[in-house]
C-alpha cells in the first residue's frame, strides 16, 4: 500500500525509485497462467519419488522460461531477476526456484563474465538459461562449510596443461547441489577446487565439468543421492566425488597466476555467493503472502459460538489478528527494504565488504521475520496446520534451508559484525537518526564495542567468543530492522503498516527499549495494539491485495476446495457387527 507523502514532510537520503518499486510489486504476474496449470497443480500422492523429483525440474523450466530472463539480466542483477526470486510461484513449488537460483545466479552469474572473452562459453550458458542442461555449482564439502576457504578437492595442472580433478578424501565430497541422472538433463557444473601447480597450492579457482549426460554419470564421477529433505519439494540433492577425472586446460575458468592473495581470490571466484544471500532470501516475501492468504481465509471462515450465541468467525479474536497483520506489515516492508538493498548492491562503486554486510543484513531480518511469523501464521490453523497440503507446514519447511544456504546466517552475522566491531570498515549510515530503531542499533553496538574493550580489543580470543559471538546475529538484526524501517518510509509505505512493524521490531528487544528506550512495557503493548487497530479494518482488502489467490491450493482456504479435498479422501465404509468388535 502505497500512499502520497503528506505536503511539507522532509525526505532524507536517497529515494526509493517509485517507478521500479511499482515495477518489481505492482506489474501483472506472469505466472498466473502457469500456476493455473495442470503442470503445477498438487503432485499425486501415487508418484515415486523418481518422478516427482522429475517433475520438479519441468516447472523448473517453465517458471524459468516464462521470465524469458537473459543472460545479461543475470549477470547485471536486474529487476526481472528480483522478480523471479519474488514471485508467487515459489510458494507452489520451492524446489523448482532452488534449482533456478542455483543454475541462474550461481552457474551463469559465475561463468558468465568469462564468456565476454570466450565465445565457446555462449552456448552454454543459453543452454542453462534454457533449462536445456541442469547448471550446478559446487562449492562447500562434506568437512568443509563455514569454512570453505580450506575445501580439499584438488585440481592438479597436468604436463600437457590439463587438469586432474580429484576427491582426496571422504570429507571433500562437494554437498549438496542435485547432480544425479534424475532430472533427466544432461548435467554440468562449476566446480571450485584448489589449484595445484608442480605440487604448490594456488588457492581456489572455478573449473567447468561436465559431470552426467541425464541417464548415467561421466566417468570418474560419483554420485549419492541423499534422502529428501522432510516437507520440501524433492530435488536430487547429492554428495560428488571426482575419481582423478581429467579435464582439458579449457575447464579453468580465470587465469593459472599465483594470486598475491588467496583470500582475495577466493572471494573474487565465489562472488555470486552473497548476490544469493540477498535475492534467496527475498524469497521469504511470496511465501508469506500466501502463507497469510491461506490463513486469514481460514480465520475468516472458521466459526465458533459467541457468548450471545450466535455463530462468529475466529478472526475476532486479537490472538489471530496479530499474527496476520504483523506478517502483512512484515512484507511489505520488506518489499521497499529489498528494492533499496538489491539497488545498493548492485553499485559496483561500494566497497565489496559493504556490500556483502547490506546482503546479509536483509537476510538476517528476512529470515527472521519468515521464521517467527510462519509458526504463529501456522499455529492459528489449529490441527489443520500439522498437514502439507495446507501448504504452511510446507512453506516453512521448504524456506527452513534458506537460513544455511548461501551462507548461514550465524556466520555471516559473526563475519559482519565482528568486522565492524573493530573498525575494518562501516555500513552506511542512519537517514534517521533520531528514530528509535536507529538508536537501538548504536546503543547495542555501543554496548558491544565496550565490552570489546575490557577484553583488550582482541578478536581471536574465547573472551570475544564467549561474550561477543552471541551478539552477533542480534546486532545485525537491529541494523537490518532500522535499514528496513528507513527504506519503507522513504519508499512512502503506508504509514499504519510502518507504525505496525515499528512496533513489532520493538518488541524483538523490549527490556532494551523499557531500560534505556524511553518506552515501557504496557507503551509498548499498546503501540502494537493502536497500530494492529488501525489496520484491521483494512485487512479484507489487504488479502486481496497478496496476490496469492491463485497460488493457494489450500483446503482451509475455501469452502470449494475443501469439499474437494473431502471428496477425495480415501474412505472406508462397510457391514460389520458392532456386537463382534465388542466381543458379544
Amino acid at each position: 500500500m502505497l500512499t502520497p507523502e503528506p505536503e511539507g514532510e522532509e525526505v532524507y537520503g536517497d529515494q526509493i525509485d517509485q517507478t521500479l518499486y511499482s515495477q518489481v510489486w505492482h506489474s501483472t504476474p506472469v505466472t498466473l497462467e502457469l500456476a493455473n496449470s495442470s503442470l503445477f497443480k498438487p503432485a499425486p500422492q501415487w508418484l515415486s519419488l523418481e518422478e516427482r523429483t522429475r517433475l520438479t525440474y519441468e516447472r523448473a523450466k517453465a517458471f524459468s522460461a516464462a521470465y524469458g530472463l537473459t543472460v545479461e539480466d543475470v549477470l547485471c542483477l536486474g529487476p526481472n531477476f528480483w522478480k523471479l526470486q519474488t514471485d508467487h510461484l515459489a510458494a507452489v513449488d520451492g524446489g523448482a526456484l532452488t534449482l533456478i537460483s542455483i543454475q541462474y545466479n550461481l552457474f551463469v552469474g559465475t561463468v558468465a563474465p568469462f564468456a565476454r572473452t570466450r565465445p565457446e562459453l555462449r552456448l552454454i550458458l543459453q543452454r542453462a538459461m534454457d533449462f536445456d542442461i541442469s547448471a550446478q555449482f559446487m562449492l562447500t564439502e562434506v568437512g568443509h562449510g563455514l569454512d570453505a576457504r580450506n575445501l580439499e578437492t584438488t585440481a592438479t595442472l597436468l604436463p600437457n596443461g590439463d587438469f586432474e580433478l580429484h576427491t582426496p578424501s571422504s570429507a571433500a565430497a562437494k554437498c549438496m547441489p542435485p547432480t544425479t541422472p534424475r532430472g533427466g538433463l544432461p548435467v554440468i557444473a562449476v566446480v571450485i577446487a584448489q589449484l595445484v601447480v608442480a605440487d604448490e597450492d594456488y588457492g581456489v579457482r572455478a573449473f567447468l565439468v561436465p559431470l552426467g549426460n541425464g541417464k548415467e554419470m561421466c566417468k570418474g564421477v560419483v554420485s549419492k543421492v541423499l534422502p529428501p529433505r522432510t516437507g520440501a519439494h524433492p530435488i536430487d540433492h547429492a554428495l560428488t566425488y571426482f575419481n582423478r577425472v581429467r579435464l582439458p586446460k579449457s575447464a579453468l575458468l580465470g587465469s593459472l597466476e599465483k594470486p598475491q592473495s588467496k583470500r582475495d581470490q577466493f572471494y573474487a571466484t565465489i562472488h555470486r555467493v552473497s548476490a544469493g544471500t540477498l535475492f534467496l532470501s527475498s524469497s521469504c516475501i511470496p511465501l508469506l503472502k500466501v502463507a497469510v492468504y491461506n490463513a486469514s481465509r481460514f480465520s475468516m471462515r472458521r466459526m465458533v459460538l459467541g457468548h450471545d450465541g450466535n455463530p462468529m468467525p475466529v478472526i475476532h479474536f486479537r490472538t489471530q489478528q496479530l499474527p496476520i497483520l504483523h506478517a502483512i506489515a512484515q512484507y511489505h516492508v520488506l518489499q521497499a527494504y529489498l528494492i533499496h538493498a538489491a539497488t545498493a548492491f548492485r553499485n559496483t562503486k561500494t566497497d565489496p565488504r559493504v556490500r556483502h554486510g547490506i546482503a546479509t543484513a536483509f537476510k538476517a531480518v528476512a529470515v527472521h521475520h519468515f521464521q517467527k511469523s510462519i509458526k504463529a501464521l501456522n499455529e492459528g490453523c489449529g490441527w489443520h496446520g500439522y498437514y502439507e497440503h495446507n501448504q504452511l507446514l510446507q512453506l516453512e519447511l521448504e524456506f527452513r534451508a534458506v537460513g544455511t544456504a548461501e551462507g548461514d546466517i550465524r556466520v555471516l552475522a559473526i563475519r559482519l559484525a565482528s568486522e565492524l566491531l573493530i573498525g575494518r570498515y562501516s555500513m552506511p549510515a542512519p537517514r534517521y537518526p533520531q528514530h528509535a530503531l536507529a538508536r537501538h542499533e548504536a546503543a547495542v553496538f555501543a554496548e558491544a564495542r565496550h565490552l570489546l574493550a575490557t577484553h583488550g580489543g582482541a578478536h581471536r580470543s574465547e573472551q570475544f567468543n564467549r561474550d561477543i559471538l552471541p551478539l552477533a546475529l542480534p546486532l545485525t538484526e537491529a541494523m537490518g530492522h532500522r535499514m528496513a524501517y528507513e527504506a519503507a518510509r522513504d519508499a512512502r509505505i503506508d504509514p499504519k503498516l510502518l507504525a505496525l512493524y515499528e512496533s513489532g521490531a520493538i518488541l524483538h528487544d523490549a527490556a532494551w527499549y523499557a531500560e534505556h528506550g524511553g518506552i515501557a512495557r504496557l507503551a509498548q503493548r499498546e503501540m502494537e495494539a493502536r497500530a494492529a487497530d488501525a489496520l484491521l479494518p483494512f485487512l479484507p482488502d489487504l488479502v486481496r491485495e497478496t496476490g496469492a489467490r491463485a497460488y493457494s491450493s489450500a483446503p482451509i482456504a475455501s469452502d470449494r476446495v475443501w469439499g474437494e479435498f473431502v471428496a477425495g479422501l480415501e474412505t472406508f465404509e462397510g457391514e460389520a457387527s458392532g456386537e463382534y468388535v465388542l466381543g458379544l
